[in-house]
């Protein structure tokens, strides 16, 4: 029997789901400074105007910095559908790994679940700090309704995405099922 493969089978989904919480999270707090840094600096780069004759600084900065400002008011939706196609894809896991019948596996998934779930509450809290926060930054990650829905209400996603998950996990091959 292969113990480290049937262990890699669930660090690498409760893992990668911890990982990705985390990385949305951070991601989503950066877009945000990002967000409120180019929302003061786009306006002042337009009012300069022309600096010398010919070279017109507002006409450049309307030119590459619209689509930029575009993008960046952006992240936050294209981050809310990274984060929906990252949980599909770990759970996609589940389908490929599901030959895991021993009894200390399914211990060992149940708390490593616990574990992603008391880490995913952490983020959310953490996370909704800086979101109801009544600065420009607060503003910003409300703004990002899709990518803040999913981390805020992260602890509830990943509880039924680790349900479904051990269900497809433990409900593999019939024959072997706990070495009866």
């Amino acid at each position: 029997m292969n113990k480290k493969g049937q262990i890699w089978a669930i660090t690498l989904l409760i893992g990668g789901l911890i990982f990705l919480v985390l990385l949305i999270a951070a991601a989503t707090i950066a877009w945000g400074v990002v967000k409120t840094t180019t929302d003061e600096i786009f306006p002042a780069f337009n009012d300069i105007g022309e600096v010398a004759p010919g070279i017109n600084i507002s006409e450049y900065t309307q030119k590459v910095l619209t689509p930029l400002d575009a993008i960046i008011n952006n992240i936050g939706l294209i981050m809310g559908l990274i984060y929906i196609v990252g949980i599909v894809g770990l759970l996609s896991l589940s389908f490929i790994l599901r030959d895991n019948q021993d009894g200390w596996v399914i211990a060992l998934f149940v708390f490593s679940v616990m574990f992603m779930i008391i880490t995913c509450i952490a983020v959310s809290q953490f996370y909704e700090e800086f979101y109801l926060g009544q600065d420009e930054l607060g503003v910003n990650l409300r703004e990002a309704s899709l990518v803040s829905y999913l981390i805020i209400y992260s602890p509830a996603i990943m509880t039924i995405i680790a349900f479904i998950a051990g269900i497809i996990f433990f409900t593999g091959n019939p024959e072997g099922r706990f070495d009866v």
